[in-house]
């Protein structure tokens, strides 16, 4: 089911994540709905407080997952994140073989599986520091992003945590690639030395994605659960430089008459 899709739910309500970019018109417009966003997680959040509050308490005690940290998957390129799912590791695998293969577009498909799962999963997380996925974020970007997710996608990870117990918290179950990945515009960068500045250009690929969460303790139709990501080639290297959620990439369209009959950013 597209996120635009589901029944009694408007986009304003979800949890969602929107990137910011460096793309022209379509970054100012999502530079001003990501500040409006803010204020939509916000209410959300406060919702979801409510609703903790009256709801029973969980096994608040939790034992640290740093004692059980397996990270003994790894390739030339990437190391799988900490405490790993079963479908992440199914999906490093995918990157593994990708990576041999010199196959750039399985590579940024499996890359955006792998951040996907480590990103939007929170059973396997000790608090809203540990930020998941980070390892597939754009080097110049990775500082940025992780603080941008403690305060919005994270902030209320530890009350989460303590009221419902990690291990009744999202997990994500599948990731579907919906449309084929294609070569994107080449990404613009500007970086300064010496007071003297630089343009860079990266070649880049679109690859889209939904996914699915396992049955939890929080309503998931609350939660991201499709989005286009920008990958960018960093020294040989596929990373993730800007993801847009499918229903912010609809709204944008609407908004500037571009929108057409599919759904959810997947035009």
């Amino acid at each position: 089911m597209k996120a635009s899709e589901k029944k009694g739910k408007s986009s304003s309500e979800k949890t969602a994540v929107r990137k910011y970019s460096h793309r022209g018109g379509l970054n100012s417009s999502l530079m001003i709905a990501l500040m409006i966003l803010c204020v939509a997680v916000t209410a959300a959040f406060a919702v979801n407080i409510v609703r903790i509050s009256s709801a029973s308490s969980g096994d608040g005690a939790q034992e640290s997952m740093t004692v059980n940290t397996d990270r003994t998957m790894k390739n030339d390129q990437y190391e799988i994140g900490n405490n790993p799912t079963d479908i992440e590791k199914t999906y490093f695998q995918e990157l593994t073989d990708a990576v041999k293969s010199g196959d750039e577009k399985a590579v940024c498909e499996a890359v955006v599986k792998n951040f996907v799962t480590d990103y939007f999963t929170w059973t396997n997380k000790d608090g809203n520091y540990e930020v998941g996925g980070l390892q597939y974020i754009f080097g110049s970007k990775y500082a940025v992003f992780e603080e941008w997710s403690r305060y919005n996608y994270y902030a209320d990870l530890d009350l989460y945590i303590n009221q419902y117990g990690r291990d009744n918290l999202l997990q994500v179950k599948e990731v579907t690639v919906d449309k084929e990945t294609a070569v994107a515009p080449d990404f613009a960068t500007t970086e300064w030395s010496d007071d003297v500045k630089t343009d860079i250009l990266y070649k880049s690929y679109e690859v889209n994605v939904s996914w699915t969460y396992e049955n939890c303790a929080l309503d998931t139709e609350q939660f991201v659960d499709g989005a286009r990501f920008f990958l960018v080639n960093n020294n040989g290297r596929w990373e993730i430089a800007e993801f847009y959620d499918y229903d912010s990439i609809h709204e944008w369209e609407v908004e500037n008459g571009l929108a057409s009959t599919a759904e959810g950013g997947q035009s």
